[in-house]
C-alpha cells in the first residue's frame, strides 16, 4: 500500500472560507430609505406651504369682486331711478339727471369690464351680464330726458330688464359668497402630519435595525433627522395657523362687512327707486307701499348688522312724501322728491351711501392687507422647511455611515 503524504509548502484547508457580511449592503440601503423619507416629508410640507400661498393670493379678489358687483348693481338702478327724475323734472336730454344716467350706465359697463380681468373664472357670465346691460342702457338712454308719454313704456321695459340684470348680479354674488365660505384643502389637510408620522416611524425602525446590528441604542444623525421631521412638521402647522387666521379674516370678516354694507345701498337704491316710479307714474298705491316696506326693512337690518346710521333720516323724508302722493298732491310730490334740502330723501340717501361705501372700502383694503401680509411671511417658513429637510436628510445619511464604518 502507498502512502500518500501532503506536499511540503502546502496548506491544507481547514476550516471553510467565512460567508461576506451582508450588513454594509444593508445599512447603505437604509441610507438611502431614510433620505428619501425625510426628503418627501419635507417635499409635502413645501407642498402644503404653497397651496397656502396660492389660496392667499386669491382670497383678496372674492370681496373686491363682490363689493365691485355690488356697485354695479347700485349703478343700475342709480340710471333708473335718474331717468325717471329726468322725466318728472321736465328736463330734455342734456339735463344734468339725464346726463348723469347715461353716466352711470357707463360707470356699470366699465366695472364689469373690470371685474372680467380681476377674476378670469366669472368672464363668462359678465360677458352675458354686459349684453343685457346694453339692451337696458338703450332704454334708459331713450327715456332721459324725454316726455312722460315716451318715457313710461320705456322705463317699464327697463324696469324688466333691470329685474333680470339684478338676478344675474345675485347669482354672482351668491358664487362668491360659497367661495369665500369655503376652506382650501390645505388649511385643514392631514397629510404633512400623516407623512410625517409615517417617517418618523420609519426613521424609529431604522435605529432598531442599527442598534440591533451594532448593539448601540442611539443613533445621534438619525435622532437628528427626526427632530428636523418634527420640526418642519411644527412650521407647516404653524403655517397652516396663519394662513387659516388671515383667510378668516378677509373670506369671512372683511367679506361680511361687505355683503352688509352692500346690501343696505342695494336695498335702499330699491326704496327710493319705488318712490320715484311713484311720482313718475303718479300712483302710490298698497303694492308700492309693501315694496318699499320690504326693501327699507331689509336695508336697516343690513345697515344694524354693520352699525350703519342715517336711515331714519330718510324714512322721515319718505314719509312727508307719502302722505303727500296719498293726497294727490302730485306737484308738491314731485318738489319732494327733487328737492336738494339737507334732511331731503336725497341727501339722507347719499349720506347714507356715503357711510356704507367707507365700510365697504375699508373693509376690501384689509381684506387685502391681511392675506398678502401672511403670504409673505410663508416665504420664510417655505426656505426654512426645504434647508432643514435636506439637513435632516444629510444627517441621517452621516448618522448610518458611521456605522458603515465599522464593517470597512
Amino acid at each position: 500500500m502507498t502512502q500518500v503524504t501532503a506536499s511540503p509548502g502546502v496548506a491544507t484547508a481547514e476550516f471553510p472560507p467565512p460567508v461576506p457580511s451582508r450588513t454594509p449592503q444593508l445599512l447603505r440601503r437604509l441610507q438611502v430609505v431614510v433620505a428619501l423619507a425625510v426628503l418627501i416629508a419635507g417635499a409635502v410640507s413645501v407642498w402644503v406651504i404653497s397651496d397656502l400661498r396660492n389660496d392667499l393670493a386669491a382670497a383678496p379678489n372674492l370681496a373686491q369682486q363682490y363689493a365691485r358687483l355690488g356697485q354695479v348693481q347700485h349703478s343700475l338702478t342709480r340710471a333708473a331711478d335718474l331717468a325717471a327724475r329726468s322725466v318728472v323734472a321736465g328736463q330734455n336730454p342734456q339735463g344734468s339727471a339725464a346726463v348723469a344716467a347715461n353716466k352711470e350706465v357707463a360707470t356699470a359697463n366699465g366695472l364689469l369690464i373690470a371685474a372680467a380681468k380681476d377674476r378670469p373664472q366669472d368672464a363668462d357670465a359678465l360677458t352675458t351680464l354686459s349684453r343685457g346691460l346694453l339692451d337696458y342702457s338703450v332704454n334708459i338712454h331713450a327715456a332721459a330726458g324725454a316726455s312722460r308719454a315716451t318715457a313710461l313704456p320705456l322705463l317699464a321695459d327697463a324696469a324688466d330688464q333691470l329685474d333680470h340684470l339684478t338676478s344675474q348680479i345675485d347669482t354672482l354674488q351668491k358664487q362668491l359668497s360659497t367661495e369665500a365660505q369655503a376652506r382650501p384643502w390645505s388649511q385643514g389637510s392631514p397629510a404633512a402630519l400623516l407623512v410625517a408620522l409615517a417617517v418618523i416611524a420609519g426613521i424609529g425602525w431604522v435605529s432598531w435595525v442599527l442598534a440591533h446590528r451594532s448593539h448601540r441604542v442611539l443613533n445621534v444623525g438619525l435622532v437628528a433627522a427626526a427632530v428636523a421631521v418634527l420640526v418642519v412638521l411644527g412650521m407647516t402647522t404653524a403655517a397652516q395657523g396663519a394662513a387659516s387666521a388671515a383667510s378668516d379674516t378677509s373670506r369671512n370678516v372683511q367679506f361680511t362687512h361687505v355683503v352688509n354694507a352692500t346690501a343696505a345701498v342695494t336695498e335702499l337704491d330699491t326704496a327710493q327707486h319705488v318712490l320715484t316710479t311713484a311720482v313718475l307714474t303718479q300712483a302710490w298705491t298698497t303694492s308700492s307701499g309693501s315694496a318699499y316696506s320690504k326693501a327699507f326693512d331689509a336695508a336697516s337690518a343690513a345697515a344694524d348688522r354693520e352699525s350703519l346710521a342715517g336711515l331714519k333720516t330718510f324714512d322721515q323724508a319718505k314719509t312727508s312724501l307719502a302722505t303727500q302722493m296719498t293726497k294727490g298732491d302730485w306737484t308738491a310730490a314731485s318738489t319732494s322728491l327733487l328737492s336738494g334740502d339737507a334732511k331731503g330723501l336725497n341727501e339722507a340717501a347719499d349720506a347714507f351711501r356715503d357711510r356704507a361705501d367707507a365700510v365697504v372700502s375699508s373693509a376690501t383694503a384689509t381684506a387685502a392687507d391681511e392675506p398678502q401680509s401672511a403670504r409673505s411671511g410663508l416665504i420664510l417658513q417655505l426656505v426654512i422647511a426645504i434647508v432643514l429637510a435636506v439637513a435632516g436628510a444629510a444627517l441621517g445619511v452621516i448618522g448610518i455611515d458611521r456605522r458603515l464604518r465599522e464593517y470597512r
